[in-house]
């Protein structure tokens, strides 16, 4: 199962980092620095968008599957990376509204979705750190996860700032910062599980 769940995130992150490369290459007219990655999914590639998100929902899934099988209180970080999963898959079919358009619903849906989403991850991040803290074999995992999850939360704080203080003429470069922690985390969690492959996680 784990190196069934391993494969899951590998495949899911290929793919994602790979959508997200052509989408940046592709002549969008978006900027890295301004622009939300969203913003491709009310463009002309917003095909290259959703296979994005989906490569990220695969790699959530992978990471619940994966967490599960791992000995402890691993219920709540296998919860927040459904959680992610799920809001990653729907939220192609939700497009943000245009910059400068009305509010809609759904562009509010898609703004709920992207915060489960974030805080979702980040969250996982942070309580699968907790639950390898308990564990003397992976201190240096544990350690990654806490710093990943600590800049997730930063940049996501900074997001919203940016946002209020500057319009979000930076929007996009922080959140990209945020895409990189996240998929360092379910990097992360991939490599830890095929090394316990051989070597389990000790329950105490």
């Amino acid at each position: 199962m784990q190196i069934t769940a391993a494969a899951l995130i590998a495949a899911g992150l290929a793919v994602g980092i790979g959508a997200l490369v052509v989408l940046h290459l592709a002549p969008t007219g978006l900027s890295p620095v301004r622009n939300a990655v969203s913003q491709y999914g009310i463009s002309t590639y917003r095909a290259g968008y959703r296979v994005q998100t989906i490569g990220y929902a695969v790699a959530g899934l992978g990471a619940a599957i994966g967490i599960s099988t791992l000995p402890g209180a691993v219920a709540v970080p296998v919860g927040l990376c459904l959680i992610f999963a799920v809001a990653r898959a729907l939220i192609s079919w939700f497009p943000m509204d245009a910059p400068g358009t009305q509010h809609t619903v759904t562009g509010r849906r898609h703004g709920l979705l992207a915060i489960a989403a974030f805080v979702g991850v980040g969250l996982a991040a942070w309580q699968f750190a907790s639950l390898l803290s308990h564990d003397s074999l992976h201190p240096a995992v544990a350690t990654t996860s806490t710093v990943l999850a600590a800049v997730m939360a930063i940049t996501l704080l900074a997001m919203g700032t940016s946002r209020r203080a500057e319009g979000g003429r930076s929007f996009g470069l922080i959140e990209r910062g945020f895409y990189l922690a996240m998929t360092a985390w379910l990097a992360t969690v991939a490599v830890l599980l095929i090394v316990t492959l051989s070597l389990p996680l000790s329950s105490t």
